[in-house]
């Protein structure tokens, strides 16, 4: 039976909120044969608060669906300032000081691993495991769910010339060139990284375990047409776009709703800017497991990102997805890639982003379509999802990938 070491500080286990891609990974791979250990932070990213350990406690663990899962405590922190630094560091040093012996003892003793899987966006974690793979004379491979750091470029403003950007470019350069195979998220990503020294690269997107998110019949007519945002309240996503296309909805006397569920360092500048609205509501973040009846309540499900020439092809948002899966026209302010998507396959309707009058036309444009060209649209989003962005799909291709790579 062979084994794997998977890490990802953002890891999460279904019952938390935030991204549940390396325990659906780990899960999918425990049925296919493997023995899989997940080494994550306690520190969860999107609540910001520990969720497993009390101090003094440094680790814990537990074994959902098969898996030797493993909480590292690390410093917390709650805005991108030196803490978020420190945060990641500390991440870092409990995988090496915890990891690198258990290697090389297991080399001596044929307890290691058969494979080291890393994945992104915390490039300095990536890197410590390259090493502790490297040391211990075992096969690594890289996941990419951000590119760092151009998105610290693109989006935060960064100097390429800072030495931060420069430290992290050289680890971004070691980690594609040296790992056996990069995989990448984001299709459009695969040049990106080819071109930064990736030898081998594999394209595995995020997707619905169709388990879960199992289609589902729109919801009835009703007086008021429900669009839902279910994710991240970060810079990234540009919310205050949306709230701007609420606000011209509802001084139209537009029939739109919209629902807001998650957490997010704008989430209160957001609640701020809604004040007064009654068409907008924010609600707090909840288990992935509640997402699937949450998503069947609503009209439409909403994707909105920033206009970052990066997210032009880089980016494979689950909650798109997951939308696809249901059975729920979707609506995208995705420059590029995504956008394109939704247009030239009929998913949904798009606007440019930044621009909230186009997003206000936008739905007013969706929801005045009819039920059963609303039905056609969830119909061609199921289609995609089975058949391109299934969970168990790429699970089967991700066992395969890992098998050659030990063999």
């Amino acid at each position: 039976m062979p084994s794997l070491w998977l890490i990802n500080q953002f890891a999460n286990t279904p019952d938390l909120p935030g991204h549940t891609r390396q325990y659906e990974v780990a899960a999918g791979l425990v049925r296919l044969g493997w023995r899989v250990a997940v080494f994550a932070s306690d520190f969860n990213l999107t609540q910001r608060c520990y969720r497993r350990l009390r101090f003094p406690s440094l680790s814990s663990s537990e074994r959902p669906a098969g898996i030797r899962w493993t909480w590292l405590w690390v410093f917390a922190y709650r805005e991108n300032n030196w803490k978020r630094q420190l945060n990641m560091l500390s991440f870092c040093i409990h995988l090496a000081i915890r990891l690198l012996p258990a290697a090389l003892l297991g080399r001596l003793t044929g307890r290691a691993p058969d494979l080291i899987l890393a994945s992104s966006p915390q490039l300095p974690a990536a890197f410590t495991c390259l090493w502790i793979a490297r040391l211990s004379g075992i096969p690594f491979v890289l996941e990419v769910r951000d590119l760092w750091p151009q998105v610290l470029i693109d989006q935060g403003g960064q100097s390429p010339e800072s030495p931060m950007v420069r430290l992290l470019g050289w680890m971004e350069r070691q980690l594609y060139s040296q790992a056996h195979t990069v995989v990448v998220l984001a299709q459009g990503t695969e040049r990106y990284v080819r071109e930064r020294g990736a030898r081998r690269t594999a394209w595995l997107p995020n997707g619905p375990d169709l388990e879960l998110f199992a289609p589902q019949s729109l919801p009835p007519d009703q007086p008021t047409f429900t669009v839902l945002y279910a994710g991240a309240h970060g810079d990234a996503n540009a919310l205050e776009n949306v709230i701007e296309a609420a606000r011209r909805l509802e001084h139209s006397n537009s029939p739109v709703r919209f629902q807001f569920i998650g957490d997010g360092p704008e989430k209160h500048a957001l609640i701020q800017l809604a004040a007064g609205l009654k068409t907008v509501v924010f609600e707090d973040p909840i288990p992935k497991a509640e997402i699937p009846s949450r998503m069947a309540k609503a009209d439409a499900i909403l994707l909105s990102l920033r206009d970052v020439p990066l997210f032009r092809f880089g980016v494979s948002p689950n909650k798109l997805y997951d939308a696809y899966a249901i059975g729920r026209p979707v609506i995208t302010t995705v420059a590029g890639s995504i956008n394109a998507e939704v247009e030239t396959l009929r998913l949904g309707v798009t606007a440019e982003p930044g621009s909230p009058p186009a997003l206000a036309d936008a739905i007013l444009r969706l929801a005045k379509t009819p039920r059963a060209e609303r039905e056609a649209m969830a119909e061609r989003a199921i289609q995609l999802a089975h058949s391109t962005y299934s969970r168990q799909r790429i699970n089967a291709e991700y066992n395969r990938l890992l098998r050659e790579v030990i063999a």
